[in-house]
């Protein structure tokens, strides 16, 4: 072929070029049904993992400290689901892992222990595991953890004893110190633990807090106990009785005549211008009227005649008024 010939073929290849074939669609699938994933049940995994922590088992200290961590956070919570979390899964405990519950709160991390008795409802959790609470809880717990609970209540008490002045300082700690005093199952130590209290009842009577656990032990009329707290206070009646606790403790200790003799003869010791202070002050003067009144014979003669030179500054005071007519009751 010339080669005039061989351009105009290709000129006619490039004007029409050869289409190939479609290609047949692929195959179409068969369509199937796909599910979401599967949303994750945090409370039941919570759950589980709770009840879990609680079966008995051989546990490393590590281990053991482990497993209080998430039983500490359940019972000192105070969200509506923690709370309906807890009473469910007490309910759902056997009798061994119950009893492993309250070994675990009873183990040697101490501080676990004391931080759930020391926080609001931690004490309420623990009054409830004692069969003791008025709270809603003890409706599923207070039958299952009397009777299960039984053994293990001397260890849970002994460890109280160990932490009784942090727990007596304490705001919570201090009505769950109280109510261990006068449950009846605590009996067999209590004169233990009301040893504590009057040996520390100087430090106790200060307290915000402690006070009130002095003034419960009085009012048990627990002869003893009351002579040693009052030696305890020997020397600082007339200092306590400035303060608004230290106020009823003095005068709990005035109702009674074997320690209402210490302290009157405390105030016939203090120096005029305090004792008139004391008379006049807002918490003093009710100590001083209550002395007044239940102090007999000597005493009480010693200490009208110890108060009426002080009369009339006492008839200016609005605090002291009371005072001052029982003086000029006097003859």
């Amino acid at each position: 072929m010339a080669e005039g010939d061989d351009s105009f073929s290709k000129s006619i290849e490039q004007e029409n070029p050869t289409v190939p074939p479609p290609r047949p669609p692929p195959p179409r699938e068969t369509p199937t049904a796909s599910h979401p994933p599967r949303e994750t049940n945090l409370t039941d995994e919570r759950k589980q993992s709770l009840i879990n922590s609680l079966r008995p088992t051989y546990l490393t200290e590590q281990e053991m400290e482990t497993r209080l961590q998430p039983l500490f956070n359940i019972m000192t919570s105070s969200e509506e689901e923690d709370v309906a979390l807890f009473q469910e899964v007490i309910s759902k405990l056997t009798g061994s892992e119950l009893w492993w519950m309250a070994y675990l709160l009873n183990s040697n991390f101490d501080h676990y222990f004391l931080e759930i008795a020391r926080n609001r409802i931690g004490s309420i959790r623990l009054r409830t595991l004692f069969g003791k609470s008025d709270d809603a809880d003890s409706f599923f717990l207070g039958p299952i953890l009397r009777h299960f609970f039984h053994r293990n209540k001397v260890q849970m008490y002994d460890q109280i004893l160990h932490h009784a002045i942090p727990l007596a300082r304490d705001r919570y700690g201090s009505i769950k110190l109280r109510a261990i005093i006068s449950d009846d199952d605590f009996s067999h130590c209590r004169n233990r633990l009301l040893g504590v209290v009057a040996f520390n009842a100087l430090l106790l009577s200060y307290d915000a807090y402690g006070n009130f656990v002095v003034q419960h032990v009085l009012n048990l009329n627990n002869l003893r106990c009351t002579c040693d707290i009052a030696l305890s206070l020997r020397g600082h009646y007339v200092e306590l009785s400035f303060t608004h606790g230290g106020r009823y403790i003095v005068e709990k200790l005035l109702e009674r005549e074997e320690t209402g003799v210490l302290v009157v003869a405390e105030l016939l010791e203090c120096e005029r211008d305090k004792l008139l202070r004391l008379a006049r002050s807002v918490y003093g003067n009710f100590v001083v009227v209550t002395a007044l009144k239940v102090t007999r014979e000597d005493l009480f003669r010693g200490l009208v005649n110890k108060l009426k030179p002080l009369l009339p500054l006492l008839r200016r005071s609005h605090q002291s008024i009371t005072i001052a007519e029982i003086l000029e009751s006097v003859p």
